[in-house]
């Protein structure tokens, strides 16, 4: 089947090198692919594959290992030793194709740790990432897999049985991105660790949430550990962005514009409670921020219910939008000021320029707003309404108070 020229192109233009070394690739069995991208972690996850129903499946499993420059990670080097130890089939370049000892599971090791092959720190698990990815999707354009859906996780989750059933359960829908459920789990440790990964959990729920609640068509939950991404879409949107953290939020943000990012409730991955330093936010640091109060059940401070209640003003109003711009009045004047306030701080008026030179139609604009005004504009109006108006408020007390939690079923 002929490839879209978005992935031809992106293949061409903007995929990394290793994706060159496919060339020689051997001809395999491949129904799901799954990218892993590991630093300084143990051998867990692939014993747990291979132990598990998945690991019965014809499945590739890339696994990117990758650390900044430096001496090499003695982690790294047993875990890539773990691979090295099945039946190597093929190798290119940093390329490696092991056999694993059950029927029709492969693992892939892309080397980005040993000397010569480090990713710089700026890049991290963005590149990691996006490495795997990149490899996914050409085997993918090459007709190697019978899915068109590449699956990303990290290391510190464990995956359900039903983990590849994304692709049946979306049917024919034209979804660019999938998310699946999480619950973070404690495998016997510090319990601490858990309650404060409780804790900031129920932060994230509780922000997806406020979003549906508010309307917004970004109201997923952005966990690299957690995503399923449709191979065309993945080269549409340039793949995952280059950066030490945050790449799965830029990336997803990416995606919604293309096709809705559809929420799988019925399937949950569970991850593993754990402080982390490995990347600069995320949930990791944002554990050991909370570990770092008094009383984090009474300290942790989160977005004031209120700041949903405007974002619902706000977003409720986009439809009123066009004709007011067909009238040339202002397309805000019936917005509360310091709705106005946080809007025009992200300097609004260049929409209303670029909507009076290019939009033709009311639907048109209306999604026009929603692709300006993202993701990411939508946490930062939250920032600027909890700076100027509304307070962070205890956890505990944006949970009681909220108005949407009873009807969220997140």
């Amino acid at each position: 089947m002929r490839q879209p020229k978005s992935i031809a192109k992106y293949l061409d233009r903007y995929a990394e090198a290793e994706t060159q070394a496919l060339e020689t690739f051997p001809g395999i069995a491949i129904d799901n692919i799954l990218v892993v991208p590991f630093y300084r972690e143990t051998t867990a996850f692939p014993q747990r594959f291979v132990a598990g129903d998945l690991g019965r499946t014809q499945t590739l499993v890339i696994a990117v290992i990758n650390q900044p420059p430096g001496p090499e990670e003695p982690q790294n080097r047993a875990l890539a030793d773990f691979f090295l130890q099945r039946e190597v089939i093929w190798r290119n370049d940093n390329l490696t194709l092991c056999r694993e000892n059950i029927e029709g599971l492969h693992w892939l090791v892309v080397d980005r740790f040993s000397a010569g092959n480090t990713i710089d720190s700026q890049y991290g698990v963005g590149l990691a990432r996006k490495l795997g990815c990149d490899l996914a999707a050409a085997l993918v354009a090459r007709g190697r897999c019978n899915s068109e859906w590449i699956y990303t996780t990290d290391a510190d989750a464990h995956l359900p049985t039903n983990y590849f059933s994304a692709q049946s359960t979306l049917g024919s829908s034209e979804a660019s991105a999938a998310v699946f459920a999480t619950k973070h789990i404690s495998p016997g440790g510090n319990t601490d660790v858990y309650r404060a990964t409780q804790l900031y959990e129920r932060a994230l729920d509780y922000y997806v949430c406020g979003l549906h609640w508010a309307g917004s068509p970004y109201a997923f939950p952005t966990i690299g550990s957690a995503v399923a991404i449709r191979a065309k879409a993945y080269c549409e949107a340039r793949g995952f962005p280059k950066k030490a953290g945050g790449e799965d939020f830029y990336l997803l943000n990416k995606l919604a514009k293309l096709g809705a990012v559809s929420y799988i409730r019925e399937i949950q991955i569970a991850i593993e409670s754990r402080v982390s330093t490995r990347v600069p936010f995320g949930t990791g640091p944002a554990v050991e921020k909370i570990l770092a109060l008094a009383n984090p059940d009474e300290h942790f401070t989160y977005y004031a219910p209120k700041v949903f209640l405007a974002l619902r003003q706000w977003i409720s109003h986009i439809p009123n939008i066009w004709g007011c711009i067909q009238q040339q009045e202002n397309p805000l004047a019936n917005l509360p000021d310091f709705i106005q306030n946080a809007l025009n701080q992200a300097n609004i008026d260049e929409l209303w320029g670029h909507i009076e030179r290019q939009i033709k139609t009311a639907g048109e604009c209306e999604r026009a707003i929603h692709h300006w005004f993202d993701a990411f504009q939508t946490l930062k109006f939250i920032r600027r309404l909890q700076d100027s108006c509304y307070p962070a408020l205890p956890l505990k007390t944006c949970l009681e108070q909220a108005p949407f939690m009873q009807e969220c079923t997140t």
